[in-house]
């Protein structure tokens, strides 16, 4: 048997006990190991002590109780193992850094969740990046099989929570509560229906219940699973999942030994009482088959519409101003144009600048009404790096920075800034994102 399941053998018992008296003496009988070969293997494959993992689970689950329940402090304490009040309160505050009174006022959430080695994945990967995205795991999602339902929309914001209410709806005719429910959700592309925005839902539960269902809207569905970055948001409001996707792939991305992968991009759901409490984010891998190399071009300089926004909701406004723009100019659909983006901060602060360039086709005029808009992107040397990264391109800007420090040819050109150009969609790889960064250059004299 291998230490992977052996290991798993040792955490399912855990899991299983988690509420009653717990010896290491016994974990290690059930995993028939050693108690020196249980630490050691324990800490190796999971990355904590076998104690600490314990009494993480045990927090984990009292968290939830404080949330979800009404129950006093001290019965939490003691109907999640702790053995005595003190000895609770002392590991709630080290874990969470407020007392369970305060944990439940608060707008913090607390989770360590059960640990499952098949999903496990070992990788090579430089230790200032573990280290400065800590909350990032790499896993091998199993497949996953339950209940479906494709919720369709003309508009597409609020289309999550407005799929979970209807799903919800749909199953407690069925007398199946969702809330037990492991859920997942993603977008699906309904072009050219009446409807063209589509979020599908999947509740994890078992077979029988999916076989079972005779409602037109609800049915069998098995998600493949495969190879997945995940990160917590830590809330669940717009902003914060905003926020952590861009940091997955503008900035997690670039830097790691992988590259996007064609699964689909998942966002998994804690409910409790009809609210969404919890939220993960699943950015879809593959291991990098290459590096891409740093290029230094010769660009030309180019006319370009250009729809600049400030503020938190910059991104949004700025690709509605854009689309508006190619819409009134019948421009939508057509393959000549050509798409760039250039930003500052952090894309959700006050502070944040968002611009959207559009190069039209070079027969175009525009209006005078619209002359201002057009400016010109700045011709001259650059540094080209290709990516599958979206967003801020942080991770992307980072990569080119480092090779300027050291290159002895070259060095970057304060005067200009940097912009990223959009592949036409034939140039892409099954509808995936690539992006080509620029980052102007000057020679060293």
């Amino acid at each position: 048997m291998q230490s992977g399941e052996i290991v798993q053998r040792a955490i399912d018992y855990i899991e299983d006990h988690l509420t009653e008296s717990l010896t290491l003496e016994g974990i290690a009988d059930v995993a028939a190991m050693s108690l020196p070969n249980l630490y050691r293997l324990f800490h190796s494959l999971t990355g904590h002590p076998i104690k600490e993992y314990i009494r993480k689970r045990r927090i984990n689950e009292a968290a939830n109780c404080l949330r979800n329940s009404d129950l006093p402090t001290i019965d939490i304490g003691y109907r999640c193992g702790f053995e005595s009040y003190p000895t609770f309160i002392k590991t709630f505050k080290r874990l969470t850094g407020q007392t369970p009174g305060q944990y439940r006022r608060s707008q913090v959430v607390y989770s360590f969740e059960r640990m499952n080695l098949k999903e496990h994945v070992s990788y090579l990967e430089e230790r200032a990046l573990s280290e400065r995205f800590p909350e990032v795991r790499v896993i091998r999602l199993n497949p996953q099989q339950g209940i479906g339902h494709l919720f369709v929309s003309e508009y597409e914001e609020g289309i999550e929570t407005a799929a979970i209410d209807h799903f919800r709806e749909r199953l407690s005719s069925h007398r199946i509560d969702l809330n037990g429910l492991r859920l997942f959700g993603w977008n699906v592309d309904m072009e050219g229906e009446t409807k063209p925005f589509g979020y599908q839902l999947l509740a994890v539960g078992t077979m029988e219940q999916a076989e079972m269902m005779k409602h037109s809207e609800l049915y069998s569905l098995t998600l493949a699973g495969g190879l997945y970055a995940v990160a917590r948001t830590p809330s669940v409001a717009e902003d914060s999942i905003q926020n952590t996707w861009n940091r997955l792939f503008s900035e997690w991305l670039p830097r790691s030994v992988f590259e996007q992968g064609k699964h689909e991009f998942i966002e998994e759901y804690a409910l409790n009482r009809d609210q969404i409490v919890r939220m993960k984010l699943y950015l879809p891998v593959e291991r990098s088959k290459l590096v891409k190399p740093i290029e230094i071009v010769q660009l030309s300089s180019l006319k370009v519409m250009r729809f600049r926004r400030t503020g938190i909701d910059c991104v949004k406004q700025a690709d509605e101003a854009s689309i508006a723009w190619l819409c009134r100019n019948g421009l939508m659909e057509d393959s000549r144009i050509r798409i760039f983006m250039h930003c500052d901060g952090g894309l959700l602060d006050e502070g944040s600048v968002y611009e959207v360039y559009i190069a039209p086709p070079e027969d175009f005029l525009p209006s005078c009404e619209e002359a201002d808009l057009q400016v010109e992107l700045e011709g001259g040397m650059y540094a080209c790096l290709e990516s599958g990264a979206a967003g801020t391109m942080t991770g992307v800007l980072e990569r080119v920075d480092r090779w300027l420090d050291m290159s002895t040819e070259y060095r970057p050109d304060p005067g200009r800034f940097w912009y990223a150009s959009y592949l036409p969609k034939e140039e892409a790889d099954l509808g995936m994102i690539r992006v080509k960064c620029y980052v102007p250059v000057q020679i060293m004299s």
